[in-house]
């Protein structure tokens, strides 16, 4: 969105989100920047990876990428949730490619120990074994519902559009989330919250860390995939 000539402004979704989320925050800024929102593999218009899972390390290589195309200098980075996690570990990892970051609401995971590491991986497996599906829905008035019902602020005309991209239609005629359903197996790696703060200890930009009043982002125990598709 905006001229290509105006300052380039990356905006990064979040787990189980689609890029067209951010239409309304690009229609408000007009053609002030330059805005690129991609979609992150296994999401939205990408192709799905067509393993068993996803390695969260990749969105950072994505973002590289996406970098090298978008931004000839360093860059504004505004990511939602997982996309403002992949923002900060980004920002410290290649700080001198970042302006400055707009984390909304991307506050990592819960910590975790060594000795939780044999009920992940059985965890994994498990998974792994029963295969991870995701719910379809009847037509895009019923997802349009479910988008409604996961924001009570979402207006209906606003639902209706991000209903489109947000689900595709099956040869079926129901509709399917635009996404792999492969993102909801658990990853078999824990969380190391020490190799993260020293990540975020290298970030030299500025940082706007945004939580909103009215949240349940702090009661999501499980890593990006345990919510109720």
């Amino acid at each position: 969105w905006g001229s290509p000539q105006s300052s380039p402004l990356l905006l990064l979704h979040g787990w189980m989100d689609v890029s067209a989320s951010f239409q309304f925050v690009a229609d408000s800024l007009g053609d002030d920047w330059a805005v690129v929102a991609p979609d992150w593999r296994g999401y939205g218009l990408t192709s799905r990876g067509g393993g068993d899972s996803y390695w969260f390390p990749d969105y950072l290589a994505d973002l590289d990428r996406i970098l090298d195309h978008t931004s000839a200098g360093p860059a504004l980075l505004v990511g939602h949730s997982m996309g403002g996690n992949v923002a900060l570990l980004y920002a410290g990892i290649r700080p001198e490619r970042v302006r400055a970051v707009i984390n909304l609401e991307g506050f990592g995971l819960r910590e975790t120990y060594a000795a939780q590491a044999p009920g992940r991986f059985a965890q994994w497996l498990d998974e792994l074994r029963s295969g991870a599906t995701l719910r379809d829905y009847a037509d895009a008035g019923e997802v349009a519902a479910r988008l409604v019902r996961n924001n009570r602020r979402l207006r209906p005309e606003r639902a209706a559009f991000l209903a489109q991209h947000w689900a595709r239609p099956r040869a079926d005629g129901r509709w399917a989330v635009a996404g792999d359903p492969a993102h909801k197996v658990v990853n078999p790696t824990l969380y190391r919250l020490d190799e993260v703060l020293a990540c975020w200890r290298r970030i030299s930009c500025p940082v706007l860390w945004v939580r909103a009043a009215d949240t349940d982002v702090l009661q999501l125990d499980h890593a990006l995939g345990k919510s109720d598709m």
